[in-house]
This record gives C-alpha cells, structure tokens and sequence, in this order.
C-alpha cells in the first residue's frame, strides 16, 4: 500500500477516534445533568438534585443603621438682660476671646465698663443704711407710742424695697464681667472693644462639645428595637480612619412626618473638641446579643407576601411558611416561627422544586465532589 494512502487512512482513524469521543463526553454529560440539573432530572423522572443545611440556633447581634449628623450637647447664648438701674447702655472695654476659641466654665469673655455701674451700688447701698436708720428710730418712737404700727411697717417696707434695689444694682455691677458657663468653642461673637450696648442684646454663643451629641435618623419600623443607654457607634465622614462609641440617650416622642425617621440622640465622648459641630455621617445602634433559629438567607422564598422554605421529610420536599425577623447577619436570616432546630433546609435547587418531590440531599455525590464528601466528618 502506498505511502500516501496510509497517511489517510490514519487521519481518517484519528478523525473517528475523535469524534467518538466527543460523542461519549456528550452523552456523559447529559447523564450528568440529568444528575444535577432540577430541569433535567425531572424530565428523566429522577430525583431533583439539591443542597441542603440544617436550621439552628445561633446568637444575633442586631446593629440598627440610621444617617446621623454632629450637633453641640448644648448651646448657650449670652446676652444683657434688662438693667434694673438707671445705666441703659453698657460700654464694652475688653473682649478677651473670639470665634472658634475653646473656653472652659468661668472664663472671662468680655468686660464693660463698671464705673458707673459702681456708683449706683454705692448710691443704693446709701439709701439702704438710710432706710435702716429710720426703721431703728421708728421701732423706738413705737415703743414709747410716739409712733403708730403703720409707720414701723412702712420703714420696714422701706427696707425691704432698698435691699431689693441694692441686690439689683449688684447684679448689674457683677455682669460687667460676663463669664462662660460651660466648657465649649464659641461660635459666635457678636461685640467688639467700645461699642455701647443696651439691655437683651445678643453677645455670644458657645457651644458645649464634650460630649458632643450625634442626632441619628432611626427608621421608624424599627423603633421596638431602641431603649435610652443602648450601645452606639458612629462614623463620621471628617474622620474616615475612626469609629467613635457612644450611647442613646435621648429618643423623640414624634417620628418625622415628612422623612418618616424618629430623630435620636447619642451621647459621644469629645475629649479637647476634636469632633466639631455639623458633621454628617453614619450611626449604628446595637441591640444587644439573642438566641435565635436561624437558616441562611438564601434558603427564604418569597411569595407575594409571604416567607417559604423548602423542608426536607423523608426525602420529599415540603414547602414551609415561617415567619422571619428582623435580623440579618453574616448571611443567615432569623426565623421567629414554623422550623424546630435540626429541620433539613433546602439552600440550592429550591427554586425548581415543586411540593412533594423526590430529593436527592447527597449534593457531593451529584455534584461530583467526592473528594469533599471524604474529607467531611
């Protein structure tokens, strides 16, 4: 035989050795579909392939998320009250602080001038030693009845009217000196050395920071799961590297009626003022740590309005309601109602099965993966 007919021959043989062989990874392959396809092993009448867990106990730590934003624990405002003496303006001479500096309680922010505000003390403290004087020499005459009840009563009123006015005039004097009454930043100041102001003008602002307050936006479907000293932790968009811990502390009694969020309020520790007012972020409150039935998330089928499982009963399917919770957490779902622990739960193939079929749990086998089948306990 000739050479080159050989060489046909051959790659003839190859060729059909190569087709046979796609032919039969074909045919192998659709017996192993018809192993772990649901679509295929139902047309084959087969058992439908699925992967399945075990529901159990687990503990859930339920962390509640909300946008928040940073505002002061307190602000106060300062301001001149309504003299109660004859000076209506008061003359500044000295402001000792400006805006954005930290001030601790009882530093002095700004003075005015108290010259004349002295003078009035000591013309007050002057009818005062007067009004004393005539209540001692009416109190004698009455003794001697060289003076009626009304005229003791009426000194004695006397008295009284002077110290009030004395007290008042003191009041005024002190609040030349105008104090912080909280460590704080100042956010405003409003006066300048020798402007001349009169009674209820606004000075300054300070803000109180440490603690600073987070007011967060709670969900308001979720307001069962929020009590006052529960944990918190705050990001904050200015300090991306951190998380700040607090506490609840405060709770609206009103949800928003137009944003639908019940505004909160934690407590966050701000030592030296480093968080400043205005800054927006996220704050998460835990709920604490409970035992729950769990199943992965998965594993839940909704329909319309309700929460199915797949259960698994002497290896047929049956389709499950239960009522699931508010927890969610590393992938599995809290289940408050219809699965005792140890119930068999389909987690693959769930979607295809049909209430009462014929399973087939062995997903290693089926799928092949017989080397993790051994190595299982």
């Amino acid at each position: 035989m000739r050479p080159e007919t050989l060489r046909r021959i051959s790659g003839l043989f190859v060729l059909l050795c190569a087709v046979g062989a796609v032919a039969a990874w074909q045919w192998q392959a659709r017996g192993a579909l018809r192993d772990w396809s649901p679509t295929q092993a139902r047309k084959a009448d087969k058992p439908i392939p699925v992967r399945t867990v075990k529901a159990v106990e687990r503990e859930f730590s339920e962390v509640i998320g909300g946008t928040a934003v940073t505002i002061p624990s307190q602000s106060v405002i300062l301001s001149i009250p309504e003299s109660a003496s004859e000076a209506l303006d008061r003359e500044v001479t000295a402001v000792n602080s400006g805006v954005g500096s930290a001030v601790s309680k009882g530093d002095v922010l700004l003075e005015f001038n108290p010259t004349l505000f002295q003078q009035i003390v000591e013309e007050k403290q002057a009818l005062l030693d007067k009004a004393k004087e005539e209540l001692t020499v009416m109190t004698k005459l009455h003794e001697k009845n060289a003076a009626s009840g009304l005229e003791v009563k009426t000194a004695e009123v006397a008295v009284k009217t002077a110290e009030v006015d004395l007290g008042m005039s003191q009041r005024d004097l002190e609040l030349c000196v105008v104090k912080s009454p909280v460590d704080g930043v100042i956010e405003q100041m409003d006066v300048a050395p020798q402007m001349r102001l009169g009674g209820q003008t606004t000075l300054a602002v300070v803000h109180q920071l440490d603690p600073i307050y987070v007011q967060m936006d709670f969900p308001m479907e979720r307001c069962d799961s929020l009590d006052v000293g529960q944990a918190a932790e705050v990001a904050l968009d200015a300090f991306p590297q951190d998380t700040f811990t607090g506490k609840v502390v405060k709770i609206s009694p009103m949800v928003s009626t137009k944003t639908r969020v019940l505004p909160v309020l934690i407590e966050v520790p701000n030592p030296g003022n480093r968080i400043r007012a205005g800054i927006s972020g996220y704050a998460r409150v835990s709920r604490g740590t409970s035992k729950g039935m769990a199943v992965p998330s998965v594993a839940i089928i909704k329909n319309k309005q309700k929460a199915m499982v797949v259960r698994v009963e002497d290896k047929r399917a049956k389709l499950q309601e239960v009522k699931t919770g508010s927890v969610v957490q590393a992938g599995y779902v809290e289940v408050l109602d219809g699965l005792n622990s140890g119930d068999e739960i389909v987690v693959y193939g769930q979607d295809s099965v049909r209430n009462d079929d014929v399973l087939n749990t062995q997903w290693e086998e089926w799928s092949g993966r017989d080397d993790l089948a051994a190595s299982q306990p």
